[in-house]
């Protein structure tokens, strides 16, 4: 899909997660730039481009329109999943943007709106951890989890993508098997399989503040929170330097 080049390298990587020929819904589609990028290659059925916000709205309607395809892509003003009708047969939901304990909260609110879904692409900007066990404890299978550095405004920005698909059994579990649970939870299982350049750095830079952060906390004894913050911060710290030793 040439066309996606057009994404920045966040969005590239949440349209190369859209199977073709989805009906999808972009959950807080900001401009609309994904729904309208994978419609103009062809690669969706139809799409749903919500935001909850007036601005953003307006923004994605009129891109909608300019591109031709507001027969296909339904643009809809509202909170979260309520925007969705039984008719949509949304089979892909898409949320990014967002903070993960946000998007688990639009998920359960909308819980009723995701029978028809096949796959969720979801990109937390922080709180990932909280994006699996949401998965896990609701029998989401994780397939796939990438992680993307990115420029944004000057500042460099880490933005982890977890794909996941609706299983019967004990499929989600299974990709924790040999895994610690707490490591797989905050690091991502699929990560931690293959460690991909941007995950470690991600965890370095991470180390390296808790670190810093830990040496002011040096200063000050004796205080019952402190010694019970930096109890917790060091414990952290010995899991991610085992993590990317």
């Amino acid at each position: 899909m040439k066309q996606i080049q057009q994404l920045s390298l966040r969005l590239q990587t949440i349209a190369c997660e859209v199977p073709k020929g989805s009906r999808l819904a972009d959950i807080g589609t900001d401009h609309a730039q994904l729904p309208v990028v994978l419609m103009n290659a062809g690669h969706l059925r139809s799409a749903v481009a919500s935001d909850a916000k007036a601005g953003p709205f307006q923004t994605a309607l009129r891109r909608v329109e300019a591109a031709g395809f507001s027969d296909s892509i339904s643009v809809r003003h509202g909170e979260g999943l309520e925007t969705l009708k039984a008719s949509d047969r949304i089979d892909v939901i898409a949320i990014a943007g967002m903070g993960g304990s946000l998007i688990t909260e639009i998920l359960s609110k909308g819980a009723n709106k995701l029978e028809t879904v096949q796959r969720l692409i979801l990109q937390p900007n922080v709180a990932a951890d909280t994006v699996r066990k949401w998965l896990y404890d609701r029998g989401w299978t994780l397939v796939t989890e990438q992680i993307v550095l990115e420029e944004q405004f000057k500042k460099e920005q880490f933005y982890e993508v977890l794909i996941a698909v609706k299983e019967e059994g004990e499929g989600y579990r299974h990709t924790y098997a040999n895994k610690n649970w707490d490591d797989a939870i905050l690091f991502g299982p699929k990560l931690l399989e293959k460690k991909p350049e941007a995950f470690r750095l991600k965890w370095k830079r991470e180390l390296n503040h808790l670190e810093r952060v830990l040496r002011q906390m040096d200063a000050s004894i004796g205080q019952t929170e402190i010694s019970q913050e930096r109890a917790r911060m060091n414990n952290r710290i010995k899991r991610i330097k085992e993590v990317i030793k």
